[in-house]
């Protein structure tokens, strides 16, 4: 024991020597030098450094060491570095936008080979205050262990990512390191003894002769929302091209609400609820691919009750009874039926015999939060008010009794003295822990949005003051725990950073927002955007040859992850971005910011977003599928976590496993709705094509601009001008048209 604390103690006095090292008065004596502001690149013999100046001192934040080094050059705004394989330029470059200067490595091989940019990286003590490595690897607190991990009994378990960005920060110092060229496939993997921190890039295959590529540097003074900002500065650097989708918004929404009707479940009476899962070869339980009578029950009412909403709305367009009775059916099954014990608060997920037989989910202590049946759970119950309380405020008739005056008593009851909600509850309304979960208050945030329509309906006060003190909470939050304030997902670990944690959380202060009118609540918007930003450059996934995505020709620049687990790296598996109902929502949810804010980037990532997701999977690319005919939707969100436990990954079925989570899609609707199929703000002098349509030109004074249909197929959209429609556009195939507005 004495010689591990003896080790342990050497180890930090070592630091601390090594740390008197990497703090300067003054630049060391070198070749050649740049200097901008606090940051400086420096080399020294074979080594290029970063040093950033920060309380009278020059602070080592980086290097590169370079064994083939020639020659090196001094320019007034260069370093010119000769090397036996290369010649590499170092320059600064600046984003206005985001305040950001940072370092651009630009190299040009004559004989590339793996291409190998490797960058070791000094914290400013001995622990990092938080670390994002390319590998959706993320600590916060601690050192990063060794990666990555030794997993090879199955190839799901990704040993080498293609993404693109590392990110690392402490003593309120940052450095992060990125590349440019995302259409080459790379290696991005970390590497750390005691001492050091590392960063590698290298061409997944070698290339024989000349390359040209780019890489970047960052340092300087913020914490882990920072990372956000460099991911801005990356997106306007990347001039790929944007996911095109098979078919426009509108056709698509009308394919999957077409098909409603085929996942029609019996409750009370036939359609009160409907399927979300169809499992194949699930625990071995299916082998034949299966779809059993109850289907998961409809375990999110979120998305029946989202049908409800669309339903009312078809009603009031198209006049149809039917419409109207089936929203009805939906409202009153779920919120007069199943109640949780003596309260009005019903079970957010309705389980039949499907879930009593089931084997438990076992990956893991804590996962599963959709099969906890007997407790009201803090996404799904709020979510499920919001969308009843949306449907309320439009038309009380739908509903039995006054629902909003029915629950409000109960909702108060679950509020925590400090302000959070808990995460689970029992039926008599007092919290339930959940073994295996770091936090009992994961979601704390999606009882705002309820809370604020709750308090639309019944304009009771004590409702306000409750959402008010849950925002506060939540500010807090955000200060105390960074990117993990927002917690887990629906179905596993609250205790990671997970897409619903952040769309709800970015849900619910643009609700306050909206409702409030308080700019402190557009400014935290965008400071869980910062942390959302970053994980949609971190991907860089090349298609598998042959695959369905490779074949429609999808690209993952926007990409949103359900969770970033440890591991594994589920979209190397084909499995698009997981979530796709979340993804489409948090399209929606960045076009609000961009109308709240004005900022260009906020639209072009909703447009990003929403696209990537927009699969449409039609009878022949099923052929020769296995399941295809107990596939209830040919539009799927391919589910990982279904394939993961099914095995499906190591029979190499990485596509044959389908979640019919897909309701959210709807706000695509939305999105047509509000903002239009080209959305053009005279304002900010911004124009977006958002339906499958290309803004290649807008002439603001001429009031003028030029648009390309993306579709090989005729096609209509919608023209709004400053939040107005003006009109539609008709597009021949592929046609380039000039309109007015």
């Amino acid at each position: 024991m004495y010689e591990k604390i003896f080790e342990r103690q050497s180890k930090i006095v070592d630091y601390t020597q090594r740390a008197k090292y990497y703090k300067l008065a003054e630049l060391p004596e070198c070749q050649a030098k740049l200097v901008r502001g606090d940051q400086a690149i420096v080399v020294v013999g074979n080594e290029v450094r970063a040093y950033y100046f920060w309380r009278n001192l020059w602070r080592k934040k980086a290097q590169r060491v370079m064994d083939d080094l020639i020659s090196v050059e001094q320019k007034s705004d260069a370093i010119v570095l000769v090397s036996a394989d290369a010649v590499t330029t170092l320059s600064f470059a600046e984003d206005a936008e985001e305040k950001e200067s940072y370092v651009v490595w630009d190299i040009e091989y004559r004989d590339a080979g793996e291409g190998v940019f490797r960058s070791s990286y000094f914290h400013e003590g001995a622990i990092s205050d938080f670390t994002y490595i390319s590998f959706k690897y993320i600590v916060r607190k601690e050192n990063p262990p060794p990666y990555p991990f030794e997993k090879n009994w199955s190839d799901y378990f990704c040993r080498g990512g293609n993404n693109r960005i590392f990110y690392t920060c402490s003593g309120h110092l940052y450095f992060g390191c990125a590349y440019l060229e995302t259409e080459i496939d790379r290696v991005s993997a970390p590497e750390r003894d005691d001492t050091e921190l590392a960063q590698l890039f290298r061409l997944r295959e070698a290339v024989k002769g000349e390359l040209h590529l780019h890489y970047f540097w960052f340092f300087g003074e913020g914490g882990e929302e920072h990372m956000g900002h460099l991911s801005n500065v990356l997106w306007r650097l990347d001039d790929s091209p944007v996911h095109t989708p098979q078919t426009d918004m509108k056709d698509f929404v009308e394919k999957f609400t077409s098909i409603w009707q085929r996942s029609e479940l019996k409750g009370v009476e036939q359609g009160d609820h409907y399927a979300a899962h169809f499992f194949s070869e699930f625990f071995g339980q299916f082998k034949e691919g299966y779809r059993p009578p109850d289907q998961f029950g409809c375990s999110w009412l979120e998305y029946d009750l989202l049908k409800a909403n669309e339903f009312y709305r078809r009603w009031r367009t198209n006049g149809d009874p039917e419409d109207r009775e089936r929203a009805k059916k939906l409202i009153n099954f779920y919120l007069y039926n199943h109640y949780a014990g003596n309260s009005k608060l019903t079970y957010p997920f309705h389980t039949g015999a499907f879930m009593h037989d089931i084997m438990p989910f076992c990956e893991k202590t804590g996962w599963g939060a959709p099969f906890e049946a007997e407790a009201l759970d803090s996404l799904a119950l709020p979510e499920m008010i919001y969308d009843a309380m949306t449907l309320y405020l439009q038309d009380e008739t739908l509903f039995q009794t006054k629902y909003p005056f029915d629950i409000l008593d109960d909702v108060l009851k679950l509020q925590q003295k400090d302000g959070h909600f808990r995460r689970l509850y029992w039926s008599d309304l007092t919290p339930k822990e959940k073994p295996g979960w770091i936090s009992q208050y994961s979601e704390t945030q999606t009882w705002i949005p309820a809370l604020i329509k709750l308090y639309q309906a019944t304009h009771d006060e004590r409702i306000r003051a409750a959402y008010l003190k849950t925002a506060e909470r939540c500010m807090l939050d955000i200060e105390e725990l960074g990117l993990f304030s927002m917690g887990g997902c629906e179905t596993d670990y609250p205790d990671l950073w997970d897409v619903d944690g952040y769309r709800t959380m970015l849900w619910a202060f643009l609700d306050l927002y909206d409702e409030e009118k308080d700019p402190k609540f557009l400014l935290v918007a965008e400071k869980i955007q910062l942390f959302g930003s970053t994980m949609q450059v971190g991907y860089n996934i090349p298609n598998v040859p042959g695959s369905f995505y490779d074949k429609i020709n999808w690209r993952s620049r926007g990409m949103i992850s359900t969770s970033y687990y440890t591991y594994p790296d589920y979209s190397r598996t084909q499995c698009t971005a997981t979530g796709n109902q979340s993804v489409a929502w948090m399209g929606y949810l960045l076009l609000r910011l961009y109308r709240a804010t004005g900022k260009a980037i906020y639209a072009s990532r909703a447009i990003a977003t929403f696209r990537q997701v927009m699969v449409f999977r039609d009878e022949k690319s099923l052929e020769g599928n296995p399941f295809r005919d107990q596939i209830l939707y040919s539009i799927y969100e391919n589910n990982p976590q279904m394939d993961d436990e099914s095995g499906l990954y190591k029979h190499s079925y990485p596509e044959n496993s389908y979640s019919l989570f897909i309701d959210l899609y709807l706000y695509l609707g939305e999105i047509l709705r509000e903002f239009g199929g080209i959305l053009v703000d005279c304002k900010n002098e911004h124009a977006f094509g958002i339906d499958c349509v290309e803004v290649t030109a807008a002439d603001f004074a001429r009031r003028t601009l030029t648009v390309r249909n993306e579709l090989d197929r005729k096609h209509t959209t919608t023209l709004f001008v400053d939040g107005k429609c003006v009109g539609n556009v008709d597009f021949e195939p592929q046609e380039t048209k000039t309109i007015q507005f």
